[in-house]
């Protein structure tokens, strides 16, 4: 299982950086991009290894929620 985080603020240095299994990370210069990526990301991992991936993403109130990889929210 995999979790990608998206942060509400990019790194000053760096913008938005999604690390990819087995092959470093990808940085992004909008939020709206990394957040694709990571979408697209997670599913094809899903389907690689047969398991849910998630989507950690933060909130303009500063709470993570986790979301499914097709953008559906984890109850919590």
């Amino acid at each position: 299982m995999e979790i990608f985080y998206i942060p509400l603020n990019a790194d000053a240095k760096h913008g938005w950086t999604i690390p990819i299994p087995r092959d470093g990370e990808k940085q992004f210069a909008t939020r709206l991009e990394a957040l694709a990526f990571a979408r697209k990301l997670a599913q094809e991992e899903s389907s690689i290894k047969r398991e849910n991936n998630y989507l950690c993403v933060e909130g303009g109130d500063r709470r993570w929620r986790l979301f499914t990889a097709d953008l559906m929210p984890v109850a919590e």
